[in-house]
């Protein structure tokens, strides 16, 4: 039997950040870290559980995507001790006649042994009130392999125990100390010291952010290499792109540097900047569980910055953001997909209601659209996975700018109803939740079954966005041109691509709904 524990919240720093959430369950890039711990053990065959806290609630996503894994979930009291935490487990999974692996729910590694009766050590990396495995010269635990003296070596996270009721005896006999009672244990049962130097700690906010650094998330398109000096070498497939980028990082205005990372122009195929030990706003809107108080000082935050980037002005005609072209040119794209075929003109009926077709939607959204004639400095891509917020600072910083207009025209200008429309299609348009899978779709014929599995604070941080930003019709009409224009562009998964497409309608109801259109 495999345990990971975490059955207690994360430390208030993490709170800060996250709101309140078991360590196994932090997000890394769009994907929550108990699924790269149970991908530790897919060759094992032995039964999982994951003990979480009671109080916690876990969405329906999450529920149906650990069950999927074949892991069980255990509900265990709040405010127990490590100690005690682990004893109800094994008492609520008696008999247990196997050994016990116990995977503590803040750790990680890149490998793991599965030696039986083992702890697994690695080496002490900050000031922190460690488990080590030596005291001075002498060895707290008793064990059957030879190991050389080293007082930097600390348990971190993962064991092994032949005789789980030994230890459920000594962790009681040791007042529920669960320290005390491995030390207590190895008496009776020594144990094999396995170092192991690929693990990853999630237990404290620093090592949170660095630990994270080694697991990134990135587009197909894109290529990071992180380097030693602190910075990142970002290059690409797609030369124009880094130009671009380039071009904008290089052009943006100096009394606006506090809100992008150091930059350094590398060649026109890449570029140099600083990474950045913060949580993009896809993270926290997806994974984290932040009020909306704390979300209305982030969009404050967001609007401070737009509205002084787009003070910078450009009337240069020849840049072009025409929606409506771009979105018919993108949509060609779909004509021979067997399932989007007639894409344009067929009727859907969306969750019951009146069917309507792609076309009207777009001939009603078109009405909303307003020629532009003044262009300002834009962002291009100012979507949550973009963003970072810093909680001690209060500032957001920016990065992975659009770079081009339209028709790929390399410009730092831009219409910038287009950033405000990137912030709706994340706000309302759930495009984070859809990309990391919290939806259910089922598209038969003409119907349409579309739901996004989102918690109930999602609606109140929706109506501060709208008390804060005050947006008109046009950038609603835009978004929607955003995710009609986007479904090409995500060929590689075909459920994905259809969410997105039902998602289309679902927005489309609800900005009438909600007189937003």
């Amino acid at each position: 039997m495999i345990i990971i524990m975490s059955a207690a919240y994360c430390s208030p720093d993490f709170e800060l950040e996250f709101g309140k959430i078991p360590p196994t369950f932090l997000p890394l890039g769009n994907r929550r870290l108990y699924e790269y711990q149970i991908n530790l053990f897919k060759n094992i065959d032995d039964s999982i559980i994951i003990a979480l806290p009671k109080s916690f609630k876990i969405s329906k996503y999450d529920f149906q995507k650990i069950t999927s894994f074949g892991v069980k979930i255990l509900y265990i009291p709040d405010s127990l001790s490590l100690g005690e935490a682990l004893v109800y487990a094994i008492n609520m999974n008696s008999p247990i006649n196997e050994t016990l692996y116990i995977f503590h729910g803040d750790s990680y590694f890149e490998h793991i042994s599965f030696n039986k009766n083992s702890l697994t050590v690695t080496k002490v990396r900050e000031n922190y009130k460690w488990a080590y495995l030596f005291d001075g010269e002498n060895l707290n635990y008793s064990i059957k392999n030879n190991i050389d003296i080293d007082n930097e070596l600390i348990l971190s996270g993962f064991m092994n125990i032949e005789n789980p009721y030994i230890l459920v005896k000594c962790i009681i006999e040791s007042n529920y100390s669960f320290i005390e009672a491995l030390k207590q244990y190895s008496i009776f049962c020594p144990f094999e010291i396995l170092i192991n130097y690929s693990w990853l700690d999630f237990g404290l906010i620093t090592n949170y952010f660095h630990s994270k650094k080694a697991i990134s998330s990135q587009r197909c398109f894109n290529k990071l290499k992180f380097c030693n000096d602190g910075y990142i070498i970002k290059t690409s497939k797609w030369d124009k792109k880094i130009q671009s980028e380039i071009n904008w990082f290089l052009n943006f205005p100096k009394e606006l540097d506090i809100y992008i990372p150091k930059f350094k122009e590398q060649s026109n195929q890449s570029y140099k900047i600083e990474y950045l030990y913060n949580n993009t706003l896809s993270e926290l809107f997806v994974f984290g569980s932040l009020p909306s108080y704390v979300w209305e000082n982030i969009f404050k935050s967001l609007k401070f910055f737009l509205d002084k980037l787009h003070r910078y002005k450009n009337i240069d005609t020849n840049i072009c953001f025409d929606y409506k072209n771009k979105t018919l040119e993108r949509l060609k794209f779909l004509n021979d997909d067997s399932f989007f075929n007639d894409l344009i003109n067929k009727k859907y009926c969306y969750n019951e209601k009146n069917p309507i077709s792609l076309k009207d939607i777009l001939n009603d959204i078109n009405l909303y659209l307003v020629d532009n004639k003044e262009y300002s400095i834009i962002h291009g891509d100012f979507c949550f996975s973009n963003i970072m917020f810093d909680f001690r600072s209060g500032f957001i910083k920016v990065f992975d700018p659009r770079g081009m207009d339209f028709k790929e025209n390399i410009t730092i200008y831009g219409d910038m109803h287009y950033d405000y429309a990137k912030l709706v299609h994340c706000v309302f348009g759930m495009y984070d939740f859809i990309i990391s899978g919290f939806y259910t779709c089922k598209i038969k014929d003409n119907k349409i079954y579309f739901v996004i599995d989102m918690p109930n604070e999602i609606y109140n941080i929706q109506r501060k966005f709208t008390e804060i930003f005050q947006l008109n019709k046009n950038i609603f009409a835009i978004t929607l041109h955003l995710f009609l224009s986007m479904l090409p562009l995500h060929h590689d998964s075909k459920e994905r691509q259809k969410a997105l497409f039902a998602n289309i309608f679902r927005l489309y109801f609800l900005f009438k709904e909600e007189g937003l259109l």
